[in-house]
């Protein structure tokens, strides 16, 4: 009776131990930063208020009814469209933008202009410098989503 017992206990070891889940969950497939930054940055975005651009540290405040939209955000980057921009300049009707270097946190437009960004769920930040013409300087807008 003791063998059968000492069996029966084997037994279920056995059982529970190849039940368990040795790989450690589901195959889940990464997230690429780059996508999920895309993605966040997708949407219209307008000029968060009167004091939210400033060149080379002073407000500018021309810009107060600008909005920009970004669309089709991912890894490879996406396309953008700006209204009632002061300057096509500073910020272009429209282009398309990519990552920089893999960064996400830099994008580099299709005129050109290297732009650091900071976003949230609801919050935008570019910061850039312009060259080569009246408008030259260092630009930071902030821009909340509508």
């Amino acid at each position: 009776m003791k063998n059968l017992r000492y069996l029966f206990i084997l037994f279920l070891s056995v059982v529970i131990i190849s039940c368990s889940d040795e790989d450690g969950g589901d195959d889940v497939t990464p997230v690429d930063p780059l996508d999920t930054q895309g993605n966040l940055l997708n949407g219209t975005w307008k000029v968060k208020d009167a004091n939210s651009v400033t060149k080379d540290g002073s407000i500018v405040d021309v810009f107060t009814s600008m909005t920009l939209t970004i669309s089709g955000g991912s890894a490879s980057g996406g396309s953008y469209s700006t209204s009632n921009s002061d300057s096509g300049e500073i910020w272009p009707s429209s282009g398309s933008w990519t990552f920089q270097n893999g960064d996400k946190n830099k994008i580099l437009r299709s005129d050109g202009v290297a732009v650091s960004i900071s976003v949230t769920e609801g919050t935008l930040r570019t910061s850039f410098t312009t060259t080569g013409g009246i408008k030259d300087g260092n630009w930071v807008f902030d821009f909340t989503k509508q």
